[in-house]
């Protein structure tokens, strides 16, 4: 992903030793778990309501497949990113699926293919320019609150591997900033914060307490 709920934190974030880079391995290719697994995987991203009927995606050798058909107008899926390990559940509201979720399945379909990262930023940016790909009109929202989550502080080589950091939401405004909001500056323990301000991917990112199945973030420190 290219931004997340993590782009605060790399700047933050020391890079991965060289040692922790071999164990986890870097690039490796995202292949997805059998449907009825990543389905699972997926719906843990969200609440109940909001993932029990929403359309789950997987992508295998650059092909999107809708594994489970929705009802409600939301998406799912478990976006990975080239580190060995890295999981993604993510879940978005319809018009978030309508948007946000189309830009995640496009870096997902050319991770699948082995294209690089750098190159991947620079598809989704002409993506962008040519109109493929939309910024939301309306509220646009993804839920990120699965305990199985393993993030990195980036996608690329140099990111390091934060694991589950905190369940949260983001809400996307393009073109906020933390001025608009009233914010400060935001560093990596505030509860609200902006990611990638100014551009038509900002990201507001709201930390929450506690985790999909209910469970405290507390419990699991």
């Amino acid at each position: 992903m290219r931004r997340s709920s993590l782009v605060l934190l790399a700047s933050t974030l020391a890079p991965a030793s060289a040692a922790a880079q071999a164990a986890n391995g870097y690039p490796v290719k995202p292949i997805p778990l059998p449907d009825s697994a990543e389905i699972a995987l997926a719906e843990s991203a969200a609440p109940f309501d909001v993932a029990n009927g929403s359309t789950v995606y997987a992508v295998r050798d650059g092909q999107v497949h809708a594994i489970r058909q929705g009802t409600n107008g939301s998406a799912c899926m478990v976006a990975r990113d080239y580190h060995g390990g890295s999981l993604y559940p993510i879940c978005f509201n319809p018009e978030g699926a309508r948007t946000v979720a189309k830009r995640e399945l496009m870096q997902m379909k050319l991770r699948s293919l082995g294209v690089p990262e750098d190159s991947i930023d620079r598809a989704v940016d002409a993506a962008y320019a040519r109109g493929e790909l939309e910024t939301p009109k309306e509220l646009a929202l993804a839920y990120m609150m699965s305990p199985r989550q393993v993030l990195f502080a980036s996608a690329n080589k140099d990111g390091r591997r934060v694991g589950a950091w905190h369940p949260h939401l983001m809400f996307y405004f393009p073109g906020v900033t933390p001025a608009k909001l009233g914010l400060g500056r935001a560093g990596p323990n505030d509860v609200i914060q902006v990611a990638s301000p100014g551009t038509p991917r900002a990201e507001v990112i709201v930390k929450l307490p506690s985790w999909s199945d209910g469970t405290p973030t507390t419990a699991r420190k």
